[in-house]
Parts: C-alpha cells; structure tokens; sequence
C-alpha cells in the first residue's frame, strides 16, 4: 500500500502543523499522497474515523486512525507513533481488521453505523415511546430518552455509558441499549447477528435518528425503523502489538487494581 489520502479534523489544535508534517514523514517514506489511495488515513479522533468510514468504509478501503485529539478509541494510535507505524507499513506488518456495521431503513432512508444509529429524543428532558419487534416476534413498549442500537465496535461508546456490555469487535452480534428507560425492567439485549429488530416510534415525544453521531433525520411517529447487519465491512488497519485489551486497559483504565 503506498497511495493514501487524509481525512483530518482541522478544528484540533495544531491541525495544519500536524498536517504537514504528516504529509512530510509519508513522502520520505515512499508514500504518494491520492485521491484514489489504497489506504486512509484518519488524522483527528474517533470522530474523525467515524466520518472516515461513511465515506470509505463501503468501498473497502482500509482506514489508518491516529490520535490528535482526547480519548481516542477507534483512533487508537498516538501521533508520536507515526514513524514506527510507518516503518510497520512498509514492512507489511500491519494487520486489517474487519468490523461489520449496523444497518437501519425508514421512510425511504437507509443509514449505516460504525458504531451505533441511535434514535433518541429531539427535546432534551422529554422520553419517547418505543415498541420493540426482535425477529417478528413483539418484545414490548416502553418509554426512554432512546435507544442505541451498536455493533461489537460500538459496544465502548455510547452504548457502555448507558449501561450496555462490551463486546470483542470480531463478535457477530448487534447489542440493544435503553437510553433511560422509565422502568427496571427493559436491560439490554445482544442478538445475533443475522436477527432483525424494528422499533416503532410511539405518539409521545419527538424524536431523531443519529448514525455515528455524523448524520441525522427527524423520526415521525408511526414511522418503523428496521435494523439490520449492514451488507459490508469496516476495514481497519492495525499495527502490530496492539491489541483490543491493551487499548481497554490504557484508554477506559478498565480492569482491577495491578498492587492488590
């Protein structure tokens, strides 16, 4: 792989600075900046990556993350390590991870998740009324702020915040998350794969339907949102010695106490 192409987030701080010299350490390194790249690079956070993959992740083209900004997950490798990832580029050391997609279809749109499409409130302190159908068969109603539905990728976003599992990425499966439900009893749920959920919005409160925090459309009520696994994969590129624990462990501090 030696064209590449960078999506960057310019509102970081220091973002043409970065720009440069990334633009610089890839062409003395024997790469060619394209518009028809073999790879992407994803320059910002895992906001960035997510607008990445709307973009690229449907025709295949593996997609690179480095962090120039916060927390950074999916954009799991830090600038300063550019220049080893470099050199792991060209030796063919990197690895490609395939991460499947959510898929959802209403009114005549389709939108596709990285992470998650969530249909939530439009008025902020307002529930809305949702019923659940999972593979034909009908869960229940229920009230909540929303409901997040994310794949094995997803599943440390917002997902997790609200209480959601986490999964491996390589899982097969779509997990179903409440966002505030008004009662105990709606948890959330992990299906696999290949199942199909359809939510419908209810005539209380108004809502919107979010893919990847990058899209949004207005949900009326009655309108039915089918879910789905989406028809492809997210290629990521990985370097060598990273792994999914490891990043749980530096970014969410995630495990027990290493002196107990």
């Amino acid at each position: 792989m030696k064209k590449v192409r960078i999506i960057i987030n310019t509102k970081k701080a220091n973002a043409r600075k970065i720009l440069a010299s990334t633009k610089e350490m890839l062409v003395n390194n024997g790469f060619k900046i394209s518009k028809n790249p073999d790879f992407i690079i994803a320059l910002g956070g895992d906001g960035t990556l997510l607008h990445a993959a709307s973009i690229y992740g449907k025709i295949g083209i593996p997609i690179l993350g480095l962090n120039i900004g916060g927390l950074g997950f999916l954009t799991d490798v830090n600038f300063v390590e550019f220049s080893t990832i470099l050199r792991a580029l060209k030796a063919k050391k990197c690895r490609i991870e395939k991460r499947m997609v959510v898929k959802a279809y209403f009114n005549g749109h389709t939108f596709y998740g990285l992470n998650d499409l969530i249909i939530c409130t439009r008025i902020p302190g307002r529930a809305v009324e949702f019923s659940a159908v999972i593979n034909k068969e009908y869960i229940c109603r229920f009230i909540a702020d929303g409901i997040i539905v994310a794949t094995p990728t997803g599943s440390t976003a917002y997902s997790l915040a609200c209480g959601g599992p986490i999964l491996l990425p390589h899982t097969e499966a779509i997990i179903l998350t409440p966002i505030a439900p008004h009662t105990l009893s709606v948890r959330p749920l992990i299906l696999p794969a290949n199942g199909s959920v359809e939510i419908e919005v209810g005539k209380k409160g108004k809502a919107v339907m979010v893919a990847d925090g990058q899209r949004n459309q207005s949900v009326k009520s009655g309108y039915i949102v089918r879910f789905s696994k989406g028809e492809y994969y997210v290629k990521l590129l990985k370097p060598p010695g990273l792994t999914f624990f490891g990043t749980l462990r530096e970014k969410m501090k995630w495990g027990g106490r290493e002196d107990a």
